[in-house]
């Protein structure tokens, strides 16, 4: 890549949006060092372009990837890293009437990489995903909906604190003052 910032788009998209098994092992190759490695929130891939070859395509097969939503592009270029904020879109196989969204951050460590032309490309040596949500739940019908909400984890979340609340005035009403408020820090 000669503008990071703008390129990794394209190798994003033709990745996961609806990609083909031939397609993804070309820009793997071509972005991609050969001993690149690979952190995911299920695997590690710390030998080489080849083996993520085949994870990706091994996904690409049970996931189905639809779609790719790129909301944020962060390039580094003193730690030459960039930052990606990404909703990638699965449809499972099992799974024809329902899209399930994973909400990715994903960190790319790029390297220099001479040209056979003298030029001087960043290749990926490192890709980190990092998953919003726990993948397998959000995939699971009805609960992963649910896990995915955010309005309703927020008010699972004011519930919980209502919950505490409650207890820690039941604790002081019941313990003695000043053992309730050395307890709970109050």
């Amino acid at each position: 890549m000669q503008d990071p910032k703008r390129e990794i788009r394209d190798v994003l998209r033709g990745l996961v949006d609806k990609p083909s098994l031939r397609k993804q092992a070309e820009i793997l190759r071509y972005y991609f060092t050969p001993d690149c490695k690979f952190y995911h929130f299920y695997i590690n891939i710390g030998s080489g372009v080849e083996d993520l070859i085949c994870i990706y395509q091994l996904a690409e097969l049970a996931s189905n990837y639809e779609d790719v939503d790129i909301y944020k592009v962060l390039y580094d270029e003193v730690e030459n890293a960039l930052a990606v904020h990404c909703v990638v879109y699965v449809r499972p196989w099992g799974y024809f009437l329902r899209k399930i969204a994973f909400d990715i951050f994903v960190l790319l460590e790029l390297e220099d990489w001479p040209t056979e032309d003298g030029k001087v490309v960043k290749k990926i040596r490192v890709q980190r995903d990092y998953f919003e949500r726990a993948p397998f739940i959000v995939a699971i019908p009805i609960i992963g909906d649910i896990y995915a909400s955010q309005t309703l984890r927020f008010l699972i979340g004011l519930l919980q604190a209502r919950l505490f609340m409650l207890m820690r005035l039941i604790f002081m009403i019941f313990l003695p003052k000043h053992i309730a408020q050395g307890l709970l820090g109050l």
